[in-house]
């Protein structure tokens, strides 16, 4: 498992998010609309997974703190 920086990072993108959604994270549901949400497994932070169509690159993995 990763280290836990999820008191210090808001968002990720691109590689950086995939590495820490895979050494890091662990999915806790689907949302009502439709996204994953993952969860720290150190506490109760939670992060929304989006793939993001404009202002990145096309298809572009991001995660946002949201807990």
């Amino acid at each position: 498992m990763g280290t836990c920086r999820c008191e210090v990072l808001n968002v990720l993108s691109g590689d950086v998010a995939r590495d820490y959604l895979r050494t890091h994270l662990q999915h806790v549901r689907v949302d009502g609309m439709g996204r994953n949400v993952h969860g720290c497994p150190d506490g109760e932070i939670e992060w929304t997974e989006e793939r993001e169509q404009s202002g990145y690159a096309e298809n572009v993995l991001v995660l946002r703190r949201t807990g």
